[in-house]
């Protein structure tokens, strides 16, 4: 049968602009599935290659490592995926770097470690035959340490030992040595107040109201002068402030990562932020000022002042109500002085972490952690009672798990303090 009725030609155009049109659609469909399959492989890659960095950190705690060189992590992965970890110095604490790779995919993550144990001691007590005397409102909540004399209730001004038991905790004897710190983190404090410590980087002039970030991949900035004042500065990451004589800290600033070396260090009321302070002489932590984890404040003597100065004695001070989250360290090579303290924790201040220190400490306020020490001291109008705790407090289980601070002697870095960039 022949179709006499003739079809348009607009109608012929009309099939064939639809059938390109779903052509075009199915394609577009094909290209989206594949980048799709591609983009989900390449994101697949992506998040292995990053939590192999979190397992290469974790493997190089395991690993021996030397201090400025690279070592190649043994971590299988079906991927194929390599890791390689390094460590430096970063004041006190140790900064590690773990770099992953698949093929043109690299990852890189870098941390500031510690040592964690679990399980804390809340005192260390040098045994130099003395008691420990307790008095006034004075807590100590966890394992002490106690020289062979053990602990009594004391009276200071009428103010007797009031608790119902003097450690709230299991008691040990301590020895006539004091826990040693490791021998990577003495070396750390002999280089920091050296006198002729140096440290690579690049030299900035300090400007008021200045705001300076430096990543801990680039190369170290560094602010020095003789008396330098923070004051409405903002400085953060990979960044050394040095002072020949002092370093004045504003609570108009905000410092963070940051490390300040000078022979005196004087944090002002109110201050917030989180540093590490390395000093010769002083640090004075002033009122309400409140130091974030992982700060540390430190103070190590030189010989050379000793020798020049017989009277010379440095010492850390935090004021009423100032709170440091991290370590507080006094360290020197002398012998015993009974009536000086030499880290004084003023009424409600608080130190959420650890304090070691080879003299005395006067304890009027808290030690959330664990308190490592040659001897106590009360000074309480013009009197000095030795060996003594008054209304101070301690307690081992108010610190959290996840801490990681001093190394001592046999022990290595074994968890993450922060992440930085």
């Amino acid at each position: 049968m022949i179709w006499k009725q003739k079809i348009p030609a607009g109608a012929l155009q009309f099939v064939l602009f639809v059938g390109a049109v779903i052509a075009v659609l199915l394609l577009s469909f094909v290209l989206v599935s594949y980048s799709h399959s591609v983009f989900q492989k390449k994101t697949d890659v992506a998040i292995e290659v990053i939590r192999t960095a979190d397992i290469a950190l974790k493997t190089s705690f395991s690993e021996r490592m030397e201090t400025g060189k690279t070592h190649s992590m043994p971590i299988k992965n079906a991927l194929g995926i390599t890791a390689e970890a390094s460590k430096t110095d970063w004041g006190l604490l140790e900064l590690r770097k773990v770099r992953t790779k698949k093929g043109s995919f690299e990852f890189e993550k870098l941390a500031l470690v510690g040592y964690s144990q679990k399980e804390r001691a809340a005192l260390y007590l040098q045994d130099h035959q003395r008691p420990l005397v307790l008095a006034g409102n004075t807590k100590i909540q966890g394992t002490a340490y106690l020289p062979e004399r053990g602990v009594k209730m004391g009276n200071i001004y009428g103010n007797s030992y009031y608790a119902s038991q003097l450690i709230y905790g299991t008691e040990k004897q301590s020895t006539e040595q004091l826990p040693q710190l490791a021998e990577d983190l003495k070396r750390k404090m002999e280089a920091l107040t050296g006198a002729h410590f140096s440290h690579k980087g690049t030299i900035v002039g300090l400007k008021r109201e200045m705001v300076l970030k430096n990543s801990f991949k680039e190369l170290t900035k560094i602010l020095q002068g003789e008396v330098l004042d923070l004051d409405k500065v903002t400085l953060k990451g990979n960044i050394i402030v040095r002072a020949s004589r002092k370093i004045r800290v504003r609570n108009s600033s905000s410092l963070h990562d940051v490390l300040l070396l000078a022979p005196a260090i004087e944090i002002e009321d109110w201050t917030k932020g989180n540093f590490q302070a390395v000093a010769t002489k002083t640090i004075k932590l002033g009122k309400g000022a409140k130091l974030a984890y992982p700060s540390i404040l430190a103070v190590r003597t030189k010989t050379q002042d000793s020798i020049v100065d017989p009277s010379f004695e440095p010492n850390i001070s935090l004021d009423a109500y100032a709170q440091v989250r991290g370590m507080v360290l006094y360290e020197d090579g002398q012998k015993p002085n009974r009536s000086k303290a030499h880290i004084t924790i003023g009424e409600h201040a608080k130190v959420h972490g650890e304090v070691h220190c080879t003299q005395n400490v006067e304890l009027k306020g808290s030690v959330y952690g664990s308190l490592t020490t040659s001897g106590f001291v009360a000074l309480e109008n013009g009197n000095v009672y030795q060996n003594h705790i008054y209304n101070g407090s301690i307690h081992s289980a108010m610190l959290p798990k996840a801490y990681a601070g001093i190394t001592y002697h046999n022990t290595e870095p074994n968890q993450v303090a922060k992440w930085v960039y």
